[in-house]
């Protein structure tokens, strides 16, 4: 019996998406037939490496898809990314205590917790509607990029991420 629920357990595990996959509902998706990618407002001037490197992988994966590339103005559909920032704690403390049942004696000490917060980055990656401006899909990755990826990883770990996103689109396709 314990090793079925540890089967059980590793394999529920197993089955948690790597991302998280929302869309209006009602949206006809066979209507969209060309996109373009909009960067972010801090991207446009000087684009990130990581911004290059979403760009990129969106437009191989995109490639997979029926959707024509095509000019800002003309796209049926704008395809948005961000990078969410995410605060993590990474800390330690000791504690130590030791007491007797009766009398009230007893012996305690504890440090302060020491550390420090740092940030990791979702990948947010939004369809919208050229003509509504209405966000009509919208993907986020359990992933995360951090700061001690090397430039590597960090391409692979972006590409990772929009291929599991964009196996999601059109709602249904996967």
């Amino acid at each position: 019996m314990r090793w079925f629920a540890l089967f059980l357990a590793v394999t529920l595990a197993g089955c948690v998406s790597p991302v998280v996959v929302d869309h209006r509902s009602g949206t006809d998706f066979a209507e969209y037939r060309s996109y373009a990618i909009d960067p972010p407002p801090d991207d446009e001037e000087v684009l990130s490496l990581d911004g290059q490197r979403v760009q990129q992988a969106l437009r191989r994966e995109l490639a997979n898809h029926p959707l024509q590339s095509a000019g800002k103005d003309q796209a049926d559909m704008l395809v948005r990314y961000r990078f969410v920032p995410v605060e993590k704690f990474q800390g330690s403390g000791v504690q130590f205590g030791f007491g007797w049942f009766g009398r009230g004696y007893g012996v305690s000490t504890s440090t302060p917790v020491e550390g420090e917060t740092y940030k990791e980055y979702k990948l947010q990656v939004a369809m919208v509607d050229r003509a509504t401006k209405d966000v009509v899909w919208e993907a986020t990755s359990r992933d995360t990029l951090y700061e001690e990826l090397s430039s590597q990883r960090r391409a692979e770990r972006i590409d990772k991420m929009v291929a599991e996103m964009l196996k999601r689109y059109p709602p249904g396709a996967s």
